[in-house]
């Protein structure tokens, strides 16, 4: 296995400039809203405060977008292309899915925040339609088909989104709090009576390591397993 990667650290946030009359897009805007969650201002992510960071008019906002729904959602579809900018499938259908995998963890990590507040949305926008259709490259280039084939997309699909989205929820909750990443998820037992919970009590110092990239990455190679264990036949 790949050793664990190191947290990237946030974008630095760029001062809002007035824009040229004409110019505001829903790209722009969509950028603008991932600096505002990435500087750690979720429950701030109103068109006011869009407007303000643009040097432009709320109502010019809304001219692009309807609800903050939307704007999340296409900051959702954004995150996967940061995540996806420049793959290239491999030889190895597994190799192809890891990588996916990897570039997921890595953009959540990279912007927390947005990614807490957007991994679980369908976007059915370009980069989301492209990253399907990577994973089913995959999946087909090992050989199943049909609804086969959808199934095991949502095993790996789900598998990547909740862990990635949960590990980016764990560190925007420590930016939030200003603790240190992983405090949220320090297991320190110390039971009064060691002998009650003998296995616990052995592993205890262990249970206080823990490398959640290596842990993720032991989790898709167990998926990958199954995922062998269980090839179509050739026939």
């Amino acid at each position: 296995m790949m050793k664990g990667v190191e947290r990237l650290p946030a974008p630095q946030r760029k001062p809002p400039a007035r824009l040229s009359r004409g110019t505001l897009t829903r790209e722009v805007i969509v950028e603008a809203a991932l600096r505002v969650l990435d500087g750690g201002q979720v429950n701030g992510l109103t068109f006011a405060r869009l407007g303000k960071e643009l040097g432009a008019s709320p109502t010019a906002v809304y001219r692009h977008f309807s609800s903050r729904g939307d704007i999340l959602t296409a900051v959702a579809d954004e995150l996967i292309r940061i995540a996806i900018d420049g793959y290239q499938p491999s030889d190895s259908w597994q190799d192809s899915l890891r990588d996916l995998a990897y570039r997921a963890w890595r953009a959540f990590e990279q912007h927390s925040a947005a990614a807490m507040h957007t991994f679980y949305r369908v976007t059915l926008g370009p980069n989301e339609i492209r990253v399907v259709d990577a994973i089913l490259e995959a999946i087909h280039q090992a050989g199943w088909r049909g609804q086969e084939a959808v199934f095991k997309y949502q095993m790996y699909s789900n598998l990547v989104l909740a862990l990635s989205g949960r590990n980016a929820a764990m560190l925007a909750a420590a930016d939030e709090a200003g603790v240190t990443p992983g405090s949220f998820w320090t297991q320190e037992y110390m039971p009064t009576n060691p002998a009650e919970f003998p296995y616990l009590w052995e592993h205890r110092d262990d249970l206080r390591l823990k490398d959640n990239f290596a842990v993720y990455q032991g989790q898709v190679e167990a998926l990958l397993a199954a995922m062998r264990a269980s090839l179509p036949a050739v026939s």
